[in-house]
């Protein structure tokens, strides 16, 4: 008898063991965890990481009524998140633009009808915005209570405890932002249950990341779902495996700008100020992407870029990558364009919203002084010194809307348009499209679209362009014309041109906001001066021997040529008698006037005459001499005589055609008197 109850008894702890576990097994949900990475640019200081979607299916409901039992989510990310804040961060966890949507709400686009028509994923998003934060109480406590539609069986959550419900409970949880993590706190999990056919999910959006300070390559968030303070349950219970992991790929880091197509080229011939400069044409700048969808529209629709809208809800069934320097944009009605939602705007600007799309920024620095600075208002295409002026230039032309197709895209898909500001929150604000002139400036037509850049007193100048449609299939570049004016006879020098993304100011608080890496596109626009160069073949000062050279500025004339003031300097290569030296260069020397007085530090005035002894110069001495004028039109003769032998000749010096034409490393060279 002992025995046989020793088994009844075991048999019923089995019974009840074995409840336990189906009642653990069924409450259970099976949840699968879908991650949509994302490209992020290295240089990128706000980039967004894919999103994170937890979709869960099963378990058994809790009864009607009942209410819904309460986690937090916390994201973990490997640098610091930088989604929009509500205030300045500190050591205390501050609200942000990151959201936790629940079933996707989007009212937009309902996939079924009737008594529940406007819960779950049709339902209008409700944003919650529970102020109670002591740790007594939860956080982000927004009523939510298990329903159950009685004709179809599905479950969904009301802001109610009644079986009619009056409306769908909250269903949008803001992020707490602490350094590397995103906190949802106090988010309610209503179990859908076997019956009813849908997922429950949860989808984590709109977390931004600091990629520049990242290595390149993968980047893994770790999730834990947790108790929240206040609440009872084990989350494991809920939602399985998924309720934490340490290493899900939510975006790779690799360059957004590539290095070798970013860069400045310089046109050829280069710029001169032999006369007025009237925009000559410079060169161009050039933004090359390092992976297809590095350059990116501000939102979509393109209409809506500039003009405040929001942008078309992204799929809710499928989320992708983000394509855009916008991220997930929540609204009234679900449509582009709609009602903010009250309490998700972040610093009274809209949540997952960007200011702009990508800019690219050129920055002239040495600028030399007096120049004049132009750029192109739109991307241009095979523009070189040959066609400007021409009907197939392929310059822009217009306002916004017929545009040249950026190199590496389909045609007319790609264009940026230039801006007036955008490194700090103020010019970012006010920062639209620049107006492009159409007064005339000599080599550039009417109607080409360009404008002028402000030069500092420090020489320095910036153009920035924001992107305004994009190929993100594409690796695309895009290519800017540069010109300069100059007076004649200007300063000269060489500018610096530095190229990046952009803002990179330090007190910049816009998104998207870059780490400055324009050294590494460095280069040179040289504006460089009228220079003659004239080779006298023979010149001796041996023994017995001289010879006078004489170098004329000619530029004072009666055809119209600009009279040019500039330094002439000698310079003799050959034979030292008195050393027994082969000097590789001596001098430079500086002219006298006919009078013997030495010209003042401007140079050769014009019409006037510069003249040498080579035995005052270089006593002693047989070889050649090569003078190099700051002017045009320097014309020369030479006098070679021997006084004790009553003999004499004279000749007029070679003129070579660009003081670089040897440095070319021509084999051969035509000079002319």
């Amino acid at each position: 008898m002992a025995a046989f109850r020793r088994s009844i008894l075991a048999l019923a702890l089995f019974a009840v063991f074995a409840g336990l576990a189906s009642a653990q097994s069924s409450t259970q949900m099976a949840c699968t965890t879908l991650p949509f990475p994302n490209a992020m640019r290295a240089e990128g200081k706000s980039e967004l990481i894919g999103d994170l979607v937890i979709s869960c299916t099963g378990g058994t409901a809790p009864a009607n009524g009942t209410a819904a039992s309460r986690v937090d989510f916390t994201l973990t990310l490997p640098q610091a998140v930088t989604s929009r804040l509500a205030s300045t961060p500190t050591t205390t966890a501050v609200a942000s633009d990151a959201l936790l949507l629940i079933d996707d709400p989007n009212p937009a686009a309902p996939t079924i009808t009737g008594a529940i028509a406007g819960f779950g994923s049709n339902a209008v998003p409700l944003p919650c915005t529970s102020t109670n934060t002591t740790a007594t109480t939860i956080q982000g406590d927004c009523p939510t209570f298990v329903e159950t539609d009685a004709g179809t069986g599905i479950v969904y959550a009301s802001s109610t405890a009644v079986n009619l419900p009056v409306t769908s409970a909250d269903n949008i949880y803001v992020g707490q932002v602490l350094g590397n993590t995103v906190k949802f706190v106090g988010v309610p999990v209503v179990v859908p249950g076997n019956t009813s056919g849908v997922a429950r999910t949860f989808r984590i959006t709109n977390v931004r990341m600091n990629a520049a300070a990242a290595t390149a390559g993968v980047q893994s968030v770790g999730l834990a779902i947790t108790n929240t303070s206040g609440s009872t349950g084990n989350p494991a219970n809920l939602f399985g495996t998924a309720a934490s992991q340490s290493a899900i790929s939510l975006g790779t880091v690799a360059a957004g700008i590539s290095t070798a197509g970013t860069k400045w080229t310089a046109a050829n011939p280069g710029l001169t100020t032999c006369a007025a400069l009237t925009a000559g044409y410079a060169g161009t700048v050039s933004f090359a992407e390092g992976f297809g969808s590095a350059f990116k529209v501000r939102q979509t629709p393109a209409a809506a870029q500039n003009s405040g809208q929001s942008t078309v809800l992204r799929p809710n069934t499928v989320p992708q990558a983000y394509q855009t320097e916008s991220g997930y944009i929540p609204t009234a009605n679900g449509l582009p364009g709609g009602a903010d939602i009250a309490g998700l705007d972040i610093t009274g600007k809209t949540a997952g919203q960007a200011d702009f799309g990508t800019r690219l920024k050129a920055v002239f620095t040495n600028i030399p002084s007096g120049a004049r600075v132009f750029v192109s208002f739109t991307n241009v295409e095979k523009a070189t010194a040959t066609n400007i002026g021409s009907p197939n230039s392929n310059f822009y032309s217009g306002s916004p809307g017929a545009v040249q197709a950026a190199s590496g895209s389909s045609a007319t898909t790609s264009f940026a348009a230039l801006i007036t500001g955008g490194e700090t929150a103020a010019e970012a604000a006010a920062a639209p499209l620049a107006t492009q002139s159409n007064a005339a400036l000599g080599a550039i037509p009417a109607d080409r679209g360009y404008a002028e850049l402000t030069v500092s007193t420090t020489g320095s100048a910036t153009a920035i362009w924001e992107v305004l449609n994009t190929n993100p299939s594409a690796n695309e570049t895009l290519t800017f014309d540069v010109f300069v004016s100059q007076a004649a006879q200007g300063a000269t020098g060489t500018a610096t041109v530095n190229l990046s993304f952009a803002p990179t100011a330090s007190t910049a608080t816009t998104i998207p906001i870059f780490a400055d890496t324009s050294g590494s596109g460095t280069s040179s626009l040289s504006i460089s001066g009228c220079t003659t160069v004239l080779i006298f073949p023979y010149v001796t000062s041996a023994a017995g021997f001289e010879t006078g050279l004489a170098v004329s500025n000619t530029t004072t004339d009666g055809l119209g040529t600009t009279a040019q003031a500039g330094t002439c300097s000698l310079n003799v290569y050959g034979i030292n008698a008195t050393t027994g030296l082969a000097p590789t260069n001596t001098g430079p020397f500086a002219p006298f006037d006919a009078t013997g007085k030495a010209f003042p530090a401007s140079g050769v005035p014009s019409g006037q005459t510069a003249e040498w002894l080579v035995g005052g110069v270089a006593p002693g001495f047989t070889g050649y001499a090569i003078a190099t004028c700051n002017f045009q039109f320097a014309h020369g003769f030479a006098f070679v005589y021997a006084p004790s032998l009553s003999a004499a000749m004279g000749y007029l010096p070679l003129v070579v055609p660009s003081p670089t034409g040897r440095a070319a490393g021509n084999t051969a060279e035509t000079l002319t008197q």
